[in-house]
């Protein structure tokens, strides 16, 4: 599927009547309703309302990208606004000498279930937003034809199915129940990072060892062994498998990109180790996402 395929003449709005990115998106969301892409449009204005404005990214210094999660759609829809004057973000904010002037407003609405084709979809127009041949083709046209008929629309298609696979980072580093903590602290330094898994003789993962975990066994260590002289654990004696996590958040390598998004949100993590069949195949990490998701490729 095209970009341009997620529009039609109905939900391209050339010029758009808004000075205001409010005004644009309730204009936007009247065309979709008028097109008969909203089964619900006083669900619509309340979902927009409780997330209002936090769903709202600036892409570029030429276009607004509000986006929405409603059952209010039946299905994924997307409108396009063009005004004949910069857009401030709130009434009586005028664009000042350094800031973003947009003038464009490009709307995305989808059901909960359709998050894979929303982030496609959201990923794939703030790509093309973001380039400069793009935003001053659409800022030169006149009519919903004129913007339906651009090649970059017409050329750009969404990306197929991706799966973890696909963007993990292979092999991945990890750690052995019998390191010493020495060791661990060590190779977590080493690679910047703040958790390792730790596995088997098969490969499997058996736990998980983090920066917190080390600091919650050797921090009231160090200052028992300083203020009263007792016996402490030794980092360079006691072993990972005293300490690790045994219950860890692993992602299969066959599940997509999307549903790996929606672990690492939901359970505010930054990195899962990647599995199949139980055995570690990699890592995979919020940042690559997100340069998959919105940089570029």
């Amino acid at each position: 599927m095209r970009l341009a395929d997620l529009l039609s003449p109905r939900r391209v709005v050339v010029p758009l009547p808004a000075v205001t990115l409010e005004q644009g998106v309730q204009v936007l969301v009247e065309a979709c309703v008028a097109d008969g892409r909203v089964s619900d449009p006083a669900r619509l204005e309340e979902a927009i309302r409780g997330s209002w404005p936090e769903d709202t990214m600036s892409v570029g210094p030429h276009a607004w990208l509000p986006h929405f999660r409603t059952d209010a759609v039946p299905a994924l829809v997307a409108a396009l606004g063009i005004a004949e004057v910069p857009i401030a973000r709130d009434a009586g904010e005028g664009a000042g000498r350094d800031a973003p002037e947009p003038r464009v407003i490009l709307l995305i609405v989808a059901p909960p279930r359709d998050h894979v084709a929303y982030l496609q979809t959201v990923a794939a127009f703030a790509r093309a937003l973001a380039r400069p041949e793009m935003a001053d083709a659409l800022l030169a046209a006149r009519s919903a034809e004129e913007v339906l008929a651009l090649s970059a629309l017409r050329e750009v298609e969404l990306e197929g199915q991706l799966l973890v696979r696909d963007l993990m980072h292979a092999p991945a580093v990890a750690l052995r129940p019998g390191d010493t903590l020495d060791a661990a602290a060590r190779l977590l330094q080493e690679h910047g990072v703040e958790a390792l898994p730790v596995v088997g003789d098969a490969g499997q993962v058996v736990g998980l060892l983090s920066n917190r975990d080390l600091l919650r066994v050797l921090v009231p260590a160090y200052v028992q062994r300083v203020t009263t002289g007792g016996t402490t654990p030794d980092p360079r004696t006691t072993s990972v498998r005293d300490v690790m996590a045994r219950s860890v958040l692993c992602i299969s390598e066959d599940q997509t990109l999307a549903d790996a998004a929606h672990l690492l949100a939901t359970k505010d993590v930054e990195r899962v180790p990647v599995v199949k069949d139980g055995t570690l195949r990699g890592f995979l990490t919020r940042a690559d996402l997100v340069r998959r998701l919105f940089g570029s490729r």
